[in-house]
């Protein structure tokens, strides 16, 4: 591919979790700060195929199957056969230096392949070996500043921009009409961290307080933690909620939130999905030494909250009604 004359393909390949998928999309913005006229590609694993679709500034998205069809090193070289920008790609940045993710970039013939340090297979398969900057704490700017690896230029400190449509979304707009007198809050209490999970008393008295003020609660989630929690709700006699958890799509998932007047969510992928998405956001942080590195800040994201103490049913209740008022 000639540098000047041929549209620049870059692919950001970002095997990690639902969360991880979204703080890409800085990098995402970067690039086309950098290079308006490129392609930018959103190579993800496949459950959050569509956490990487809907991102502000991303031209295509595929996914790998690492747990299927494309597992193992021979699953990777079925993928890089079979996927239609091999040969194509400009650059190809690896985030969070995943040895996948560098082996398949190599196999993806990309001409510039850009990995961070500290990872055995860097040394032989990528070209350009990128260190970061000590004073970049918050991930998503850590990601952005990728874009320094091709230009030598700061990357520059965005939000992140996930992009909805609820108007033409099915079951969106079917809940809506559904619910169209009632002031909907969101709520996620499950991560993949049992130690970032709510307590089910919190949530519970949570619940009801929101009820108490005429307010209509939607337990999101997936998986299944997800139910088990919901139905560990039911089973304490707390019902004032609509359980929404295993019924949608990461992408109907965000249109239904555009319905909330606010999302309370732990640190999850399902917490930088709202406020990706414009929402205000009460962010909970059961484990603080994750703020530093991954909470949002107040500057980029003035619709949240970020609660780190005084983790009362009643405080994250007051706190959602003071941001819904603001």
């Amino acid at each position: 591919m000639s540098d000047s004359n041929e549209q620049k393909i870059f692919l950001i390949i970002n095997l990690s979790c639902f969360g991880d998928v979204l703080l890409t999309n800085t990098l995402c913005q970067n690039i086309k700060l950098n290079y308006p006229e490129s392609k930018v590609v959103l190579l993800v694993d496949k459950p959050f195929y569509e956490a990487a679709k809907y991102q502000y500034c991303v031209d295509d998205a595929i996914y790998i199957d690492k747990r299927g069809k494309d597992k193992g090193f021979s699953g990777m070289i079925n993928f890089s056969k079979n996927c239609k920008y091999k040969n194509k790609i400009y650059a190809a940045f690896i985030m969070y230096d995943n040895d996948r993710g560098i082996i398949i970039s190599y196999l993806l013939h990309a001409q510039k392949r850009i990995s961070g340090p500290n990872k055995i297979f860097k040394w032989m398969l990528t070209d350009i070996h990128f260190e970061r900057k000590n004073e970049l704490v918050h991930m998503q700017d850590i990601n952005g500043d990728f874009i320094r690896a091709l230009t030598g230029k700061n990357g520059e400190v965005l939000p992140v921009k996930y992009e909805t449509n609820p108007a033409q979304n099915e079951l969106a707009q079917k809940i809506a009409q559904q619910f169209k007198n009632k002031e909907i809050i969101g709520l996620c209490t499950v991560s993949k961290q049992k130690e970032k999970d709510m307590p089910v008393d919190t949530a519970i008295n949570l619940i009801n307080q929101l009820a108490s003020q005429d307010k209509t609660v939607f337990l999101f989630g997936a998986g299944k933690d997800c139910r088990n929690y919901a139905d560990k709700l039911k089973r304490n006699g707390c019902l004032n909620f609509v359980d929404l958890t295993d019924a949608t799509t990461i992408y109907e998932m965000a249109n239904i939130m555009e319905l909330c007047k606010a999302v309370i969510s732990i640190d999850t992928g399902t917490m930088h999905l709202a406020y990706a998405s414009g929402l205000p956001t009460v962010c909970i942080f059961y484990k603080t030494d994750m703020i530093k590195k991954w909470a949002p800040r107040k500057s980029l994201y003035p619709h949240t909250v970020i609660i780190d103490k005084n983790y009362t049913a009643e405080n994250i209740c007051n706190k959602t009604i003071e941001l819904i008022n603001e």
